[in-house]
Parts: C-alpha cells; sequence; structure tokens
C-alpha cells in the first residue's frame, strides 16, 4: 500500500482551491461529481511528482454520505486513501484483522474523470474505519 490521498470535506470546494493556490499548491484537477458518494471533488498536487494529493470534497446535496459530517464537525479531515494493487484481496485481508469495512469495493469513475484518465476497468474504491472519527479508503487506480 502506498499513500495516494488524504481526503477533506469542505463547504465550498472553490474557497479552498483559493486558499491552496494562495500559498503555492495550484496544479489543481477539474471537479467531477461521484454520483455514489454524492460528492463533487478536487484533487491538489502535493509536489511529489503527482503522486500524492489532498482531495477536497464537497456534498452535492443533503443526501450525501458526508453531509451529516459536514453538520457536525464543519468538515475537515476525513480519511486517508492509500493505493493498492488487488482492492479484493486487501479489503479481505483488512476485515480479517478486524477493521469494520463500511464500504465494499466499488466503482469511482470520479477518481479517472478528475485525472482524465482513460480505462477500461474503471477505479474502484472501498472504506474501513479505522476508529470513530477516521475512515481508510483503499483505491486499485482502473487499468
Amino acid at each position: 500500500m502506498k499513500l495516494n490521498h488524504i481526503g477533506i470535506i469542505v463547504k465550498n470546494i472553490e474557497e479552498y482551491k483559493r486558499l491552496f493556490s494562495t500559498i503555492g499548491l495550484d496544479k489543481i484537477t477539474v471537479p467531477a461529481c461521484d454520483t455514489i458518494q454524492k460528492v463533487k471533488g478536487i484533487f491538489v498536487d502535493l509536489g511529489f511528482d503527482n503522486q500524492a494529493h489532498i482531495e477536497l470534497l464537497e456534498p452535492t446535496d443533503e443526501t450525501s454520505p458526508v453531509m451529516n459530517f459536514l453538520k457536525k464537525r464543519g468538515g475537515g479531515l476525513y480519511h486517508i486513501c492509500f493505493e493498492v494493487e488487488d482492492i479484493e484481496k486487501k479489503s479481505e485481508e483488512l476485515v480479517k484483522k478486524g477493521l469494520k469495512m463500511v464500504c465494499p469495493p466499488v466503482d469511482c469513475f470520479a477518481y479517472d474523470e478528475n485525472f482524465n484518465r482513460t480505462c477500461s476497468l474503471p477505479t474502484r474504491i472501498a472504506f474501513f474505519m479505522l476508529s470513530d472519527r477516521l475512515l481508510i479508503e483503499l483505491l486499485e487506480k482502473g487499468k
């Protein structure tokens, strides 16, 4: 596993996009919507040869799974994402180790859209609860 990105929930992506640009982090993807998670997201390149990012997520409507987090905490650190080669195998391994799976592997077309990736098989993601306050996301890039 390797770090892919750190996910942060925000009320307004454009506001944070301006803030990151102000401090020199201006390599930012165009927004893409994930209809399953009901969020709009962008990725901010952290300067490690496009290998690690901050993902900014904004709910697209009141039924978004992240809306409760935004209302309770006002946003902030939401998840840490690790890239894996085989999401099914790694998910089984984490479940056997006692982590609670909160979202089994699903397609994530928005990731591919964010990075203009054309894949015959889409990127897939899964989420696990590491503690009562932090999610771990697994990401298997589309091929």
